[in-house]
């Protein structure tokens, strides 16, 4: 299939048309990100649909992001949210499911790049994706460990601290943006969401450390 070129903003116009924005819940402020009022009275069980369903367009605004069912197909597909006490706990199972994830993806780059005989643009697409991810299953865990530092102190975490865990979630979602972006204009159109899902579980995952630690940042890079 011929190459469809696109510009950055483009590609940020499409992906946006591709994720739909999660629901607003109606009287949520984004002043109240981070509140775990109710939480104690929330089954264990439920907290993965409160999250899901009461993740605000606010507070992933700009950024492709699951619906709220898939949202919740995706925490509910690893056991331990059933057991998450708050938003802290989700975070680190998001934390693990993207790196998952990034390794299944990760190893699809790889496939492909063996079955390509022909040195052209989509290989170097190809070659430019296998050195993002190679540097994000490096970030993911270093990300996931500065989280951990955060988690124990909920929304009165340090600001700085939470901002440093939020800066190097924002890494990844610029890498899966620009792997997607390399390949929308290179390779098959068709093809690129499940490299775009990447970007939805780092969405995921950004929007809960926001959530966990009380910490609001509209300054992302993708």
């Amino acid at each position: 299939m011929a190459a469809h070129p696109m510009t950055s903003s483009t590609l940020a116009t499409m992906l946006l048309l591709v994720a739909v924005g999660i629901t607003k819940v109606a009287g949520d402020d984004c002043r109240n990100i981070g509140s775990n009022k109710g939480n104690d009275m929330t089954r264990a069980g439920d907290l993965v649909v409160e999250v899901c369903k009461n993740m605000s367009s606010d507070i992933l605004k700009n950024k492709v992001h699951f619906d709220p069912e898939p949202c919740i197909s995706v925490l509910r597909s690893d056991n331990r949210s059933a057991m998450a006490k708050d938003h802290g706990d989700l975070a680190i199972v998001a934390f693990d499911l993207l790196e998952q994830h990034s390794k299944a993806i990760a190893s699809k780059i790889d496939s492909f790049l063996h079955g390509l005989k022909v040195h052209n643009w989509t290989e170097r697409a190809f070659r430019y994706c296998a050195a993002d991810y190679a540097a994000m299953l490096h970030t993911i865990p270093l990300c996931r460990d500065i989280f951990l530092d955060v988690k124990p102190m909920g929304t009165k975490a340090d600001h700085f601290a939470a901002m440093t865990a939020l800066a190097c979630v924002n890494r990844l979602g610029v890498a899966t943006r620009d792997c997607s972006l390399v390949l929308v204009n290179n390779w098959d159109y068709d093809q690129v969401d499940p490299f775009v899902d990447v970007t939805r579980h780092v969405s995921l995952t950004w929007g809960l450390i926001e959530i966990a630690t009380g910490t609001l940042d509209d300054h992302s890079d993708w």
